[in-house]
C-alpha cells in the first residue's frame, strides 16, 4: 500500500466522523430556550426617604438562565414593571436625566427606537429630575438590592441611601 493511499483514507474517515457528529447533531435537536414566569411589580424608588424624581428600575434574575426587565421611574418616583419571577437583584438609574439638567426646560433627550417584546406598549420618554445617587446603585450586581418576586401582582418599596 502506498502512503497517498492510507494518507486519502484517513482523510475519508476523519470526514465520514465529523458527519456523523453534525448528523447526530441534527438528530437531537437544539435545546429549547426556558421560558420565565413573570409578575406584575409595581411600588415606589425613595432616595433618602424622598421619592426619586425619574429614572430606571432594572430587575436581573439570579436563577441559571439570567433575564432582565426594567420600566421607567416617574417624577412621583413610581415605577411599574413585568418582573421575572424568583430571586432579583435590582439596579437604579438616573444618569439619562444629568444630560438633561442643564438644559434649562427642555427635558430630557428624545427616546432612541429601539427593540420591544411583541405585544408590549411603545417606549416613553423618562421625565423627570436628575438627583445624584450614589454609583453603586446604577449596576445590579453592586447595588446590594435583592427581593424575591413571587406569582401575581405585587408591591415593592425600593429603598436607596
Amino acid at each position: 500500500m502506498s502512503l497517498c493511499y492510507l494518507q486519502s483514507r484517513v482523510v475519508r474517515l476523519t470526514l465520514l466522523g465529523c458527519l456523523s457528529v453534525g448528523l447526530l447533531g441534527l438528530a437531537t435537536g437544539c435545546p429549547k430556550p426556558k421560558s420565565i414566569e413573570m409578575a406584575q411589580v409595581s411600588g415606589k424608588v425613595l432616595f433618602r426617604g424622598q421619592p426619586l424624581p425619574g429614572g430606571r428600575v432594572t430587575f436581573v434574575s439570579q436563577a441559571g438562565q439570567a433575564f432582565t426587565s426594567g420600566g421607567n421611574i416617574d417624577e412621583n418616583g413610581n415605577y411599574k414593571v413585568e418582573a421575572p419571577v424568583g430571586d432579583v437583584k435590582v439596579s437604579v438609574d438616573n444618569r439619562m436625566l444629568e444630560a438633561s439638567a442643564g438644559r434649562r426646560g427642555q427635558g430630557p433627550p428624545a427616546a432612541k427606537p429601539g427593540l420591544k417584546r411583541p405585544g408590549s406598549e411603545e417606549p416613553k420618554t423618562i421625565q423627570g429630575q436628575y438627583i445624584e445617587i450614589p454609583k453603586k446603585y446604577y449596576s445590579a450586581d453592586e447595588s446590594g438590592l435583592t427581593y424575591k418576586i413571587t406569582k401575581g401582582s405585587q408591591t415593592i418599596e425600593i429603598r436607596l441611601d
